[in-house]
């Protein structure tokens, strides 16, 4: 079972998969938004959708802290565009539709 972990001080949530390291999104800070710069999924934990499981805790996280989001990984943008329920989220400066975060 998948489990997610915010550190702080790495600026990255990790992922773990029975204890295990399986993966992490790194971030940054900046005022009240947080910039998703790069998900990594370990090759033994591929094919498990645990990317999906990272960034939408991600997400979640940045709902509960009331920040933006600027999702400049493409599966920050991916997952995104795939759940909507996250559009509120982005940024107020970026009004990029949600067909033009898919190709970037």
């Amino acid at each position: 079972m998948p489990a997610v972990q915010d550190d702080h001080l790495s600026a990255q949530f990790t992922i773990y998969w029975d204890g295990v390291v399986a993966g992490s999104l790194r971030y940054r800070l900046e005022g009240n938004e947080i910039w998703f710069l790069r998900t990594t999924i370990d090759r033994g934990f591929r094919n498990r959708d645990l990317e999906t499981v990272l960034v939408m805790n991600a997400l979640d996280s940045a709902h509960r802290r009331h920040l933006a989001v600027r999702p400049f990984d493409r599966t920050v943008r991916k997952t995104m565009v795939e759940h909507p329920e996250y559009h509120h989220l982005l940024a107020r400066r970026q009004t990029v539709p949600a067909r033009s975060l898919a190709t970037r």
